[in-house]
């Protein structure tokens, strides 16, 4: 009888343990009846935390810059600040004013010329090429005039679709209004806001959290430095090839191989696709396969040889990973989740590499002590 006998001990860490697990399960029961109430709360911290988080951003990409020029005697920091900050306005300025007006050339060209033969094609010439016969395609055909289910998709479609945009959009751009002033305030007073946060710390851990706080800003700061790089040399290499080859909007094309590749593993994949697509309705131009296999060799010079070269200081993180930040981040923060998901990893990656450390100091400390002990 003895040894089936419960300690009180052991009985009031279960007690405590049901409790715990009690209240858990009512405070899931409570937030499921005020799911509104949390939304709405969720939507106020998504919109503190987005500008915020660009700010830092943008910050761990241009402060090395500014104490680059301090310590070359460029001072003081209002200066160098000043410096850098309209030196980035200025690329980001020229950028816009060389490529617009290529980009809105190239969309009036493909409205005005390539539009109506590719319309022409959907409409007649498709039902020849198609891959499955024409039965299949007739088949299908009658399906969407009998059924009107083109016309109410879009009708259900195009609303679902403006929504999610606006959700998005709004506060895209309040971010990026706010973006100038929350980056130069930080910029300027970057070693004090720091200092801010570690006193907010307790003594005991302010050390701990001062080597976890530089150690997060050099990594996450180098990868993002080495992915501007690579997407503007990715851009350059993709536009030329295309021109090489003959494709027509081979500047829309090879900017949107370089704005993509922010996305890792699908960016490159996503750009692929409208030249692929394209090339198979053109009269004219390199075929599909001409551009899959230009597509395939872009994939390889970024993968084997860009990747090592710009990205030396990138966090080796699984690809399955990054695939969970993706579809976890931009589940939570739309767009802007699935741009920045590979730095909010690599920011994860990093505290879990801290922690781990700091285990193993901890259990040579004791060990250490131990022995001499």
């Amino acid at each position: 009888m003895n040894k089936y006998k419960i300690s009180d001990e052991k009985l009031n860490r279960i007690i405590k343990y049901l409790v715990i697990i009690l209240l858990a399960l009512g405070i899931l029961l409570i937030s499921i009846q005020f799911s509104d109430f949390w939304n709405w709360i969720l939507a106020a911290i998504r919109a503190v935390i987005i500008p915020i988080g660009l700010a830092y951003i943008f910050a761990l990409i241009l402060f090395p810059l500014i104490r680059y020029l301090e310590k070359k005697g460029i001072g003081p920091r209002g200066f160098s600040l000043g410096l850098v900050f309209i030196i980035a306005v200025g690329l980001i300025f020229a950028a816009f004013y060389f490529i617009t007006p290529l980009i809105i050339s190239e969309i009036q060209s493909f409205f005005e010329n390539d539009f109506p033969g590719i319309i022409d094609y959907i409409t007649t010439d498709l039902r020849d090429d198609f891959i499955f016969g024409t039965n299949i395609y007739d088949q299908i055909r009658d399906y969407i005039v009998e059924t009107d289910i083109l016309n109410e998709t879009l009708q259900t479609f195009v609303p679902n679709l403006i929504t999610s945009i606006s959700s998005w959009v709004i506060p895209l751009i309040t971010s990026i209004a706010l973006l100038p002033i929350l980056l130069l305030y930080y910029l300027y007073d970057y070693e004090l806001i720091g200092d801010y946060i570690r006193g907010i710390i307790p003594k005991k851990h302010e050390k701990n959290v001062s080597k976890l706080s530089s150690r997060l800003n050099d990594t996450v700061g180098a990868y993002l430095r080495g992915q501007l790089m690579l997407m503007v040399a990715l851009g350059a290499i993709a536009t030329i090839v295309y021109k090489l080859i003959g494709l027509k909007y081979y500047f829309a094309f090879g900017l949107l191989a370089g704005i993509t590749n922010i996305i890792p593993y699908f960016g490159l994949i996503i750009a692929a696709l409208p030249p692929i697509i394209y090339s198979v309705i053109a009269t004219s131009g390199p075929g599909p396969l001409m551009v899959l296999m230009v597509n395939f060799v872009l994939q390889f010079i970024e993968g084997n040889i860009f990747q090592p070269l710009i990205m030396s200081h990138q966090l080796s993180i699984h690809p399955i990973l990054i695939i969970i930040s993706i579809l976890f981040f931009g589940s939570l923060f739309g767009a802007i989740g699935v741009i920045f998901a590979s730095p909010i990893a690599a920011s994860i990656r990093v505290f879990y590499h801290f922690y781990r450390d700091l285990r193993k100091e901890k259990l040579q400390k004791s060990v250490s002590e131990a022995k001499g002990s």
